[in-house]
């Protein structure tokens, strides 16, 4: 028994074992969003394609033959498999709905690659195409950089918005998850060597399994923290027209005269001098302090959205209020709050731990507590807390 052997064996093993945790973890969500699912049976069909091709390799001997066949079956395989992978890291980054670019370029690069094989199958009656192999390995290679650019775009894009939109820490998604999918990332820019030259395999093979498990648990820890929120991401929903400002300061004035070419930079100038002018801005801080004095800012979950259906301001006005009239993002106006709230209620209560306070006061874990005060007060909680009943002793 061979060594390729072995490792495909070991490769088939795993995808196998990955597709099982990918069904069972299906059942255990906490919520069942669309977006995820959607992007769960992209990987999953991924796998399974995978694992099909190892088992393929191990029964027809295909790269035991000959790298130069065993690379155009790998290639003919491994495109629409990382693909479909790839299409499900897509899906969860996304900020938007118009997914079509996407697939139409994808699927024109491999309409390519198969062309490619056709041409060299028929031009020397067998697997082994010549130059052809080649075209089809750039052609793959154009496919797994341009998956790479589209998703780190989005990675990038997407984590922007939750910075500005979100509530809760965002740190842990952003670290873990992004970390699995760039080893992902570099795995899969190595892959056209390996599929090449075969001693590379015994290399790619088993640092690319690690990666994927480590993507695998990050995925699967990301379904079980995933909450329907794609409202607050998806920049294709109707936009509001901030029908409360906007009918008071286009009396008799046709919504669409100020909508037209979607200049979306007039719309701010004109709703940001709505706030001012009918004192907008003041009914919607009347609202928001009605919303802190019920200890909205409590809730873990809470972000741009929630509080918008909350205390029934359109979430684009809103965020103009935010950025324009406090000049600041909700993330950071609701950590303020949840961080004095968290100083008064140690004041008050001295005996409670810094568990309790975080969870009270709305903060995701006490890493996020230890964090904002750190940032805010140079010091940790404990240390604040000592230095506060010193001076109260002093006092």
């Amino acid at each position: 028994m061979s060594n390729l052997y072995l490792l495909q064996f070991a490769c088939f093993l795993f995808m196998l074992f990955n597709a099982l945790v990918l069904l069972i973890t299906r059942m255990q969500v906490k919520w069942i969003s669309p977006r995820y699912e959607r992007s769960r049976r992209f990987v999953l069909a991924g796998i399974i394609g995978m694992a099909a091709h190892f088992f393929a390799q191990m029964c027809y001997g295909f790269r035991a033959t000959n790298d130069a066949m065993g690379a155009t079956i790998n290639i003919l395989i491994y495109t629409p498999c990382f693909s479909l992978i790839a299409l499900g890291i897509y899906h969860i980054e996304a900020t938007h709905m118009r997914r079509w670019r996407i697939y139409v370029v994808s699927s024109a690069i491999y309409v390519a690659i198969v062309t490619s094989f056709g041409i060299g199958y028929f031009q020397h009656d067998s697997l082994h195409i010549g130059n052809w192999l080649y075209v089809m390995l750039a052609l793959f290679a154009i496919s797994m950089v341009y998956f790479i650019v589209s998703i780190i775009q989005e990675m990038i894009k997407r984590r922007r918005m939750l910075e500005k939109l979100s509530g809760s820490d965002i740190l842990p998604y952003v670290r873990y998850s992004q970390a699995s999918v760039f080893l992902l990332f570099l795995i899969a820019l190595i892959t056209p060597l390996a599929i090449l030259f075969t001693p590379l395999l015994y290399i790619v093979g088993p640092l690319g399994l690690v990666s994927f498990l480590f993507f695998i648990l990050s995925f699967v820890a990301l379904g079980y923290s995933y909450v329907p929120t794609e409202d607050l991401l998806n920049e294709d929903e109707p936009q509001s027209s901030f029908s409360v400002c906007n009918d008071t300061c286009h009396k008799g004035q046709p919504i669409s005269e100020t909508t037209d070419n979607h200049n979306s930079t007039g719309i701010e100038e004109a709703n940001y001098s709505c706030l001012h002018n009918d004192k907008r801005g003041e009914e919607i801080q009347k609202k928001l302090d009605e919303w802190c004095a019920v200890l909205g800012y409590k809730d873990g979950n809470a972000n741009l959205l929630s509080l918008s259906h909350s205390i029934n301001v359109p979430k684009e006005e809103l965020s103009l209020y935010f950025d324009h009239c406090l000049k600041t993002t909700f993330r950071l106006w609701l950590s303020d709050i949840r961080f004095r709230a968290a100083k008064k209620m140690m004041i008050e209560f001295p005996n409670y731990s810094n568990d309790i306070i975080s969870s009270e006061c709305g903060f995701s874990s006490r890493t996020h507590l230890y964090r904002i005060f750190k940032a805010r007060e140079g010091c940790t909680p404990t240390d604040w807390r000592k230095q506060n009943r010193s001076n109260n002793h002093k006092a």
